[in-house]
Parts: structure tokens; C-alpha cells; sequence
């Protein structure tokens, strides 16, 4: 009731200053445009006529500076949370999400391709621990977002097997212009954001500068700073008789937070709760006393800080240009260089037991006759209470994880468009695209023995004589095995590819579209091998079996390549009723990242077939987008780590089939000026077709026809909108709903339904002056959207267990945001 309350009090406080400030002068028009068919399309598409997005022959969804203002999405899956035929899994914080698109089982984003402005920010958005959304900050310089799932985004763009996200930034313009905004956040988060551009003069110049800065405890708090840096963009551009250019460049320098998994019990109604003494809405394990260890190595002390959390400095620098070379005849070019340090420290829980359970699993071979094991807080608490510590008798073995990934790449994407008459209209584009990626990879973990409580406190476990006197001591200042993970590997690849595409207009009705793409991908580089050691530092056992580097580099060099096509129809019954059908057969090519963990590996290029099709009708009061799809893929790559008797954790690859059948329903209702109800909904049946394993009891266990892995069957968002005084103030709620699912392929682990509420308010006080308010998961609903991948993503370990892991959205939280426009 005391959130609520305040909750309530804030929205009222809102309402009220809003009320007090309005003045009587011509108001921007808070309702935001609708995602008509009259927009146009500018992404996976080449050509010099324009197309409406009624007229698409694959599904499209546009996301409007209007709508990124009113919602103002912290990072970018929440950004495309709207978006139908994806599951978005954000509960990680600003980055390091994973999205699935139309049953696509992978990871990360893996999936699907990130542009800005038409160009890749990360030629391969799902390299391993490199997620494509850590590269790209949501910010007021995103004017708007296009994505086009399946159809053509494979043909134009590397890594697009399932979709294409388009971020489209702001240039400057004819006239001086730019906004302040300031927000501020429940969780103690300040964020300064800013933009300005305009004429460079009398000149056909035209500049834009913008960014943010912030700093934020973090929506599940450690007790310090976890959030803190920002982002700043710049642009030069000019246009000219026949063409254009524009030259920019971005800079990174942030840290942000890792939300890891959580213990969770079920309540009476079989639904999930924190177990007692740990909050699941905003509790986390990480904390002071987990913040700093000192990793023993053979060559001394590699310093960890769980502060450093996602840590990215990346410069990007981008060139466009586009030049008209005859009537209907024209060539363009986007060209990306990206240099980028990357480091992903995090306090990941891995078992949770009783204590004394755990200890006794752990340790239970070296007690002898008269002699205990116990746990004792190295903090100077003394020892611990196994039955009954912080209300739960629960502790948990962790691992200290850090991840270092520095990454450079170069890209290029040069494209020919003409227009053709020849038994109609066509629009023929020649492309050719090449990538150059350099990637290092380093990792190394700690094993580490806490509590379970908010910000959780380290232990250290011993063996007891009769009289309860300490004999041994296994652990070091908490840390149970140095050494747990470790890869250091380097690498680089060339990509090259070819396509082509044509759109052939036979009437005014009937089009047809086709493309091809063929492309090659070259991978070299080194793997460093390991090797268990005992360093014998410590005097305890956590330094007796340590994985290290070999100091033995054994190099690979691959080469694979693979042709993609897609060909679709549209008939258009009236201007805004049109039908498509579509198929595509696409691809996904190994990676540099497919051998940094192993050199002898044997990746293989993973295949996919997608029919799709589609009804689209648009109106000045109603917009209806309905898609079905059945999506086919070959030799799905699921990485699953097991731990060997030494405590190590051993990368397992085991590869599946999969088909999913699924519908996609997007609309928008405009009944009258005030209102308007904005709508998705997804049904997939998305199913393994093919998997067979051999678990590590050597049994061979067959799971196919089994659902994949955190794929709801159902999901969908509902949006009502009202629209008052006279368009200055707009409300509107998010009323989504995400179905049950299953934690691994074995499918044990249920991932139960949940529901959310979100808020949002914008008030224009004036012209120039606005007032946002933002209520994020109002009903403070737990929502599991994984389990412990760590205990297994085939078949988990933590099956039956009462007390288990997983992670939950965030709970509730408030922000608050005034912008200032000039």
C-alpha cells in the first residue's frame, strides 16, 4: 500500500503542477501520429520510388519520435516492446537482452540485424558476450525505429536471418533548433539528455550535436554507483542538386549494471516468490562485499570489480553518401568504422541449498569421525546459523564472472539503383557489402560462497573438530575456487557479400519482389589452451585446481559461404487493402566467436526456411496488419556448460531442428480525436522437430516435439490512449500479457504467465515546454523470464528442487521528466 500510495501521489503532484503551468498559447499536439500506411519505408528495401508501408509485400512496424518521447524506453528492448512476432527479455537491465523472433530459438540478438541510419552498428549483433544492444543508447537523437521481420532484411543485411531494426537519427536542418530534458528516477537515477542543429551559417551545411549523461543506483540496488556515463553524437551533412553526404561520429563511455538471477519459491498457488528475507522486485545478491576480489593467476593477482558491470568506450565513426548519376539511375554508399572496448563483470548466482546441504555436497568427502562443517561470515560476524540465517537456513555458491572483449570493425555497403521499363516498372539495386571484424577474448572466474540476502555477505567454509574449533579453512576470504571459467582467445574475419533485388511493379495492383544474396565469411586467429594447476598461495583449497592458460596457442582458419534468396508477391484490392505472400530461404554463417572457446571446433552454417503471409488494410480511423508465418530452422546451436568433477565449467554443443507456426496481429483504432486503442497480439506453436542428447549420464534422451525455450504460445500488448485539453495532455496505458514458458529443451521448468501495467503521461505546458511522467510495472508483478541457464539449458539440474534461480522483471519503479525545446 505505501508504494501505491505514492504512486498515486505522484501521478496526482503531476496532474496538478500540469494543471498550474498551463498557459494560453498554442500547445504541440501531445497525441502522437499514427503507424498509418501512408509511412514509407526506407529500410530492407532499394529503389527509387516510393513505398507505403501498406504496400510492403512483408511485415513492418514503425515506431515514431512521438511514440519514443511519450515512452521514453530504457534501452532497446524495451524500445520494441510494441513490436509483434518478438519476445523481448530485458529483465538483464538497459543491455544484454535477448530477443526471439518468430521462433527463432538463439540468443542474445543473434537474430537479427542493428541499424543506425541503414547501416550495421555491429556486424554480427549476437557475437558472444558482445550483445549488439550494448553498442546502441536510446536517446532523444533517435527521431524514430523501422523494423521488418522476415522478408527481405536477410538479402540486404548480414546476421538478419528473422529481422532488421532500423534506428533513424536526426540531422540538422534549415533552421536552429534543439530540446533539454531532464529525469529523474525512484531508484536515485539523474539523466541530463540534449540535442542542437541546424545551418552551419549561410552554407548548404547543416550540423547536429546531441547526447545524455547520467548516473543511477540501479533499478536492483548494490550499495553503490552502478550506472554512470553517457553518450554524445555529431553529424555533418549537406545536400546537393543530385545528392548528399554526411559525415558522423559517436562516442560510448558508460558503465551500466547486470541484473543477474535471483532464489525464488513458489507460494501456495504454485506462483513465484522470493524465498523469506529476500525481496524478488528489487533485491540482488550483488553487493559491497562482493564488489572487489583479487583472482590468484600464476602470474599474480587479476583485480575483479563487480562495479564495472557492463563497461563500454566505443567510438564509431560513419560516412554516407548518395549521388544520382542519370534520371533514375543512382548509387549509394554507407561506410562504418567502429572501435570498442568492452568489459562484463557480474556476482552471477549459480547453486542455491541449505547451508548445510551445500557445504555437505561440497565438502562432505573430507569429514571425518567427530568432525562438522559450517560456514562463518568473513565480514568478523562470526559463524553462520545454518537453520535459520536471515529467516531461510540458504546459501548460495556464486561465480565472480568477468569477460573482457575488445572489438574493431570496419564495414561497407555500396549499392546501384535504377529504374527499368520492361513489362512493367522495376527497381533493380546492386549491391556489394564487406566487413572486417577484429575480436580478443578473455575470461576468467571465481567460485564464491554468500548468504541469501540483499546485498549478500561472503562465507567461508570450514571443518570443525568435536569441540567446534576451526581445523581447516577450504575457502579464501569467500572464494571457493579460483579459476572456475577461463578463455583467452584472438581472432578476425572477412566477410563479403553480394545481393540483388527487384521490385517489379507489372500493374498498378500487382508487384512482385525478389532478391539474392551470396556471401563468404573467412575466420582466422588463436585459442589459447588451459590446464588445471595447483598454485598453492592461498593455504587453502581454493587455489588447489585452478584453469589457466597453457601459455599454447593453437590457431584456426575457416572459410564458409552460402546463398540466400527471397521472392514475394503483393496485390493491392484497393490503396489501402493490399495482400502478400512471401518465402525465403536464408542462412547464418559461423563466426569469429564460433572458435574463440574452441579452436577445433566445427561450427556449422545454420539454415532456415520462412513462409509468410499477410493482409494489410489502412484507414484514416483504422490500421489492421495481419501476418501468419511458419518459420523452419536447421541445426540450432544450443551451448550448454556442464561442470566437471574439478568444479570447472566445460562448454557442451549440441544442434536441433525447429518449426514454428505463429500469427502476428498489429492495429490501431481512431474512433474519435480523444481516444484511440493501439493493439498486438502473437500465437506461436513453436516446437523442436529434431533433438536428440546424450546427457551426462550417458543416456540418450529424444526431445523432439517439445516447446523451445522461453517462447510464450501467446502474447500481447494493449494500449488505450485518451487525449485532453485540447491535445496538450495525453495518458496512456500498457496492458501486456506474456504466456507460460519453459526454462530448457527438456521442458521441467515452467515459466509461469504473468501480466504488467505501465503508465505514461505527457502534459504540454506550452509550446516549447513538456512534462512526462513514466509508471513502469505499476501492479509490481514478479515475471520470470529465464531460469538458470548456468544449471543447464537442456536438461537442469535444479528439477523439483523447491528453493531454485531464475530472474524476474524489475519491480516497480517511477520516472519523472520535464523537456525544454528551442
Amino acid at each position: 500500500m505505501f508504494a501505491y500510495r505514492h504512486v498515486i501521489q505522484a501521478s496526482t503532484s503531476f496532474l496538478t503542477l500540469a494543471a498550474l503551468a498551463a498557459a494560453p498559447v498554442q500547445a504541440e499536439d501531445a497525441t502522437p501520429p499514427a503507424d498509418t500506411g501512408d509511412a514509407i519505408i526506407v529500410t530492407a528495401r532499394a529503389g527509387n520510388q516510393a513505398q507505403k508501408k501498406v504496400e510492403a509485400s512483408y511485415a513492418i512496424s514503425a515506431i515514431s519520435e512521438e511514440e519514443l518521447q511519450m515512452k521514453a524506453p530504457i534501452g532497446v528492448g524495451e524500445a520494441l516492446k510494441n513490436v509483434p512476432g518478438f519476445w523481448i527479455e530485458s529483465s538483464s537491465g538497459e543491455a544484454s537482452g535477448n530477443i526471439r523472433v518468430r521462433g527463432i530459438p538463439t540468443d542474445g540478438y543473434s537474430a537479427l540485424s542493428l541499424l543506425e541510419d541503414g547501416i550495421t552498428i555491429q556486424h554480427d549483433a549476437g557475437l558472444g558476450w558482445l550483445n549488439g544492444d550494448q553498442a546502441l543508447r536510446m536517446d532523444q537523437t533517435i527521431q524514430g525505429i523501422e523494423v521488418v521481420r522476415g522478408g527481405p532484411s536477410s538479402i540486404f543485411y548480414s546476421n538478419a536471418p528473422g529481422a532488421v531494426v532500423n534506428f533513424i537519427t536526426r540531422r540538422g536542418g534549415d533552421h536552429l533548433e534543439g530540446s533539454a530534458r531532464y529525469e529523474v528516477a525512484s531508484y536515485n537515477s539523474h539523466r541530463v539528455d540534449g540535442w542542437i542543429g541546424g545551418p552551419i551559417g549561410t552554407s548548404d551545411w547543416r550540423f547536429l550535436v546531441g547526447g545524455y549523461y547520467r548516473i543511477s543506483d540501479g533499478q536492483r540496488h548494490t550499495g553503490y554507483t552502478q550506472d554512470k556515463g553517457g553518450q554524445i553524437r555529431a553529424t555533418l551533412s549537406r545536400k546537393f542538386d543530385r545528392g548528399s553526404i554526411m559525415l558522423g561520429v559517436k562516442r560510448i563511455d558508460e558503465r551500466i549494471g547486470n541484473a543477474m538471477v535471483t532464489p525464488f519459491i513458489n507460494d501456495d498457488n504454485g506462483d513465484p516468490i522470493g524465498v523469506p528475507g529476500f525481496n524478488a522486485k528489487r533485491d540482488i545478491i550483488a553487493g559491497k562485499e562482493t564488489r572487489y576480489f583479487d583472482f590468484l593467476t600464476p602470474d599474480g593477482v587479476e583485480k575483479f570489480d563487480n562495479g564495472v558491470g557492463t563497461t563500454i568506450k566505443l567510438t564509431q565513426l560513419t560516412g554516407e553518401f548518395d549521388y544520382e548519376i542519370a534520371d533514375g539511375f543512382k548509387i549509394e554508399n554507407k561506410t562504418r568504422y567502429r572501435d570498442s572496448y568492452t568489459k562484463r563483470n557480474s556476482i552471477t548466482p549459480r547453486t542455491v541449498a541449505s547451508a548445510a546441504d551445500l557445504l555437505s555436497s561440497t565438502y562432505g568427502k573430507y569429514v571425518g569421525a567427530g568432525q562438522s562443517l559450517g560456514f562463518a561470515y568473513t565480514n568478523g560476524g562470526g559463524t553462520m546459523d545454518l537453520a535459520n540465517a536471515n529467516g531461510n537456513g540458504l546459501a548460495l555458491l556464486n561465480l565472480a564472472r568477468s569477460f573482457t572483449i575488445p572489438e574493431d570493425e570496419f564495414v561497407t555497403d555500396t549499392r546501384l539503383l535504377k529504374d527499368v521499363e520492361l513489362l512493367g516498372h522495376h527497381d533493380i539495386a546492386l549491391g556489394a557489402y564487406y566487413a572486417h571484424v577484429k575480436e580478443t577474448y578473455h575470461s576468467n572466474s571465481a567460485a564464491i560462497f554468500t548468504d541469501v540476502k540483499d546485498n549478500a555477505s561472503l562465507l567461508d567454509a570450514y571443518l570443525y573438530d568435536a569441540a567446534g574449533n576451526p581445523i581447516y579453512q577450504f575457502t579464501n576470504g569467500g572464494v571457493a575456487s579460483y579459476g572456475s571459467e577461463y578463455n583467452n582467445a584472438y581472432g578476425k574475419s572477412d566477410t563479403f557479400a553480394l545481393y540483388a533485388s527487384d521490385e517489379w511493379k507489372l500493374s498498378n495492383k500487382l508487384r512482385i519482389d525478389g532478391g539474392v544474396r551470396w556471401e563468404s565469411i573467412k575466420t582466422s586467429g588463436a585459442v589459447e589452451g588451459k590446464s588445471t594447476v595447483n598454485l598453492g598461495q592461498s593455504g587453502t583449497a581454493a587455489d588447489d585446481a585452478v584453469l589457466v592458460g597453457s601459455g599454447v596457442f593453437t590457431p584456426f582458419s575457416r572459410k564458409y559461404d552460402k546463398a540466400a534468396w527471397t521472392l514475394g508477391g503483393n496485390y493491392q484490392f484497393r490503396p489501402n487493402l493490399g495482400a502478400f505472400l512471401r518465402i525465403t530461404s536464408t542462412f547464418r554463417l559461423p563466426s569469429v566467436s564460433s572458435f574463440l572457446g574452441n579452436a577445433a571446433a566445427n561450427p556449422v552454417t545454420q539454415k532456415m526456411d520462412f513462409y509468410e503471409a499477410g493482409l494489410k488494410y489502412s484507414s484514416p480511423t483504422f490500421d489492421l496488419y495481419l501476418t501468419g508465418f511458419n518459420s523452419v530452422y536447421k541445426s540450432y546451436e544450443i551451448s550448454d556448460y556442464r561442470q566437471n568433477s574439478s568444479g570447472q565449467y566445460v562448454l557442451n554443443t549440441v544442434y536441433g531442428d525447429t518449426k514454428t507456426w505463429g500469427t502476428e496481429l498489429e492495429g490501431t483504432w481512431r474512433p474519435v480525436k480523444w481516444f484511440d486503442l493501439h493493439a498486438n497480439w502473437t500465437w506461436q506453436d513453436a516446437k523442436f522437430t529434431d533433438f536428440v542428447y546424450t546427457n551426462s549420464s550417458g543416456q540418450t534422451v529424444d526431445y523432439s516435439n517439445n516447446r523451445l525455450i522461453r517462447v510464450p504460445e501467446h502474447s500481447f500488448r494493449i494500449t488505450p490512449g485518451v487525449n485532453l485539453l485540447d491535445n496538450r495532455l495525453r495518458v496512456e496505458a500498457d496492458f501486456a500479457y506474456y504466456g507460460q514458458r519453459y526454462a530448457e529443451v527438456a521442458n521441467q521448468i515452467s515459466l509461469p504467465a504473468y501480466s504488467t501495467i505501465d503508465l505514461n503521461a505527457k502534459f504540454d505546458v506550452t509550446d516549447r515546454l513538456s512534462l512526462n511522467l513514466y509508471v513502469n510495472n505499476l501492479t509490481n508483478t514478479i515475471g520470470l523470464t529465464e531460469g538458470n541457464p548456468r544449471a543447464g539449458s537442456i536438461d537442469n539440474e535444479e528439477v523439483g528442487d523447491l528453493v531454485y534461480i531464475a530472474r524476474s522483471i524489475f519491480g516497480r519503479s517511477v520516472r519523472g521528466a520535464v523537456t525544454f525545446r528551442f
